[in-house]
C-alpha cells in the first residue's frame, strides 16, 4: 500500500494532570458528559522515545465531540512515558490529533519517512481486541500525531 498522506482526523488528544477535574471542566464549556467513559489503559508492550519500558497505565475518557470527531482525554498513572512528561513539563492541554487506520505499519513508516520522531509505541490485547499506535513528533511543526489501528478497522 503506498501512502501519501493522513486520513481525516479521528480523534483530538488532551492530556491532563486530573481527570475528574478535566471531564467537569469539558462539560461545563463543551457541554459533553464524559461519566461513566473513563477506562484503564495498560498496554502489554510499550517503548517510549524508542527504548521498550516494563509498563505503563492511562486513565482515558474518549468523548464524542462532533459527528465525525472525538475528544480523547488521557491522565498518565504510571510510567516514564510522553504523557507523563508533557503534564510534568507544560502541565497539560491539547497534546495530538490522531489518525485511526487500518495498514498501521505502512501508516508508522509514512510518518518515520516524513521525519517523525516515534515517542510513545503501545500494543496491546483486551476486550476491544488487538491494536496498536504510535505517536511521532514532526520535525517542522513539532506537532504530536497519532497513528492508531482499530481493531474494528481490521475486521
Amino acid at each position: 500500500m503506498s501512502i501519501d498522506r493522513l486520513p481525516p482526523v479521528g480523534h483530538v488528544g488532551v492530556v491532563v494532570a486530573d481527570m475528574d477535574r478535566a471531564l467537569e471542566e469539558i462539560r461545563q464549556i463543551f457541554g459533553i458528559d464524559g461519566a461513566g467513559k473513563v477506562y484503564d489503559f495498560t498496554p502489554m508492550n510499550v517503548w517510549a522515545w524508542g527504548e521498550k519500558i516494563s509498563g505503563c497505565q492511562i486513565r482515558i475518557a474518549m468523548l464524542d465531540w462532533t459527528d465525525s470527531l472525538k475528544l480523547e482525554v488521557l491522565q498518565p498513572v504510571f510510567g516514564e512515558i510522553e504523557h507523563k512528561r508533557f503534564v510534568d513539563e507544560v502541565g497539560g492541554g491539547m497534546h495530538h490529533t490522531a489518525y485511526y487506520v487500518k495498514d498501521y505499519p505502512a501508516y508508522r513508516d509514512f510518518i518515520v519517512g516524513q521525519g517523525g520522531e516515534i515517542i510513545f509505541e503501545s500494543e496491546t490485547e483486551d476486550e476491544k481486541g488487538y491494536r496498536r499506535c504510535c505517536y511521532a513528533r514532526m520535525p517542522g511543526t513539532q506537532m504530536i500525531v497519532e497513528v492508531l489501528e482499530k481493531a474494528w478497522l481490521r475486521n
